[in-house]
């Protein structure tokens, strides 16, 4: 493969990487298709992985190389890009040596954090969303970013909004929503494992903490290259939540229910 004339050296969560692609244009957009808090460094580490995204030879594509592998090619550049970003995101979220990333949402309430754990397409930026819009404050849509103590920091970038049974995504920020962005590692008060149901009622039972712990497990990305550091984090957090389990139906309404149980103390929220 010929060297490409565009480079950057990057860090994120501690994941040493670097980026390559044909033109400046095209590496600065890879650039903003970079984890949250992605910072470019000088210096590469001989441990880093590369993505290059290139043109695939003749002249009417693109090419996505993950390492020395052909991860996708496609005539257009913005479907190569949305594989970079997942691919980038997975790898990051494997490798971060202090931080667990999650499947879920989040969001900071009464200085607890509550999260949603869920699959991609599972609802999750919609509840979010409606959650913020009742007064909860912005963690985030797709991780829960978990420290050994079983904290969840913020992971704050927009929200990405589809349209009802579109898979476009629109990037809005929580202030769009009236809510703001969390700053601060918050302790987990609940997860709440809620799968939507067509006209499905909010009727949460307790789960144990064993039980959550190995439910999320599901949903946690290195959980099949550090299964000990994992399952040790899922358990620091769960000393200090409470995990329900339930079909909802409509996220605001089920938003609103699950802010005022909270609120009030209520047994099984």
């Amino acid at each position: 493969m010929m060297a490409a004339p565009f480079r950057q050296n990057c860090i994120a969560f501690g994941v040493r990487f670097e980026l390559m692609a044909d033109s400046n244009d095209v590496l600065a957009q890879m650039m903003r298709c970079a984890p949250h808090s992605t910072e470019a460094c000088a210096g590469r580490a001989e441990d880093a992985w590369r993505f290059a995204l290139l043109g695939d030879g003749s002249g009417t594509g693109y090419r996505l190389l993950a390492g020395n592998e052909v991860a996708t090619e496609d005539a257009a550049l913005q479907p190569v890009l949305e594989r970079f970003a997942r691919d980038l995101m997975v790898h990051v979220a494997d490798h971060a040596p202090d931080r667990v990333f999650v499947h879920a949402g989040v969001v900071g309430w009464q200085g607890r954090a509550l999260v949603l754990p869920g699959t991609s397409y599972a609802g999750k930026t919609t509840l979010v969303s409606e959650l913020v819009r009742a007064g909860a404050t912005y963690y985030s849509d797709e991780y829960a970013v978990l420290d050994e103590e079983g904290r969840v920091h913020p992971y704050p970038r927009a929200l990405q909004m589809r349209q009802p049974g579109g898979a476009e995504q629109t990037p809005v920020p929580a202030e769009h929503l009236g809510g703001t962005a969390g700053a601060a590692a918050l302790p987990v008060s609940h997860v709440v494992f809620a799968q939507h149901v067509e006209g499905g009622v909010w009727n949460p039972v307790a789960v144990s903490p064993g039980m959550a712990a190995l439910e999320m497990l599901r949903h946690t990305i290195p959980v099949r290259r550090t299964p000990a550091r994992v399952m040790a984090t899922l358990a620091a957090m769960m000393e200090t939540a409470v995990a329900l389990h339930s079909e909802r139906g409509e996220a605001a309404e089920m938003a609103r229910a699950l802010l005022i149980a909270i609120t009030d103390g209520r047994p099984g929220a």
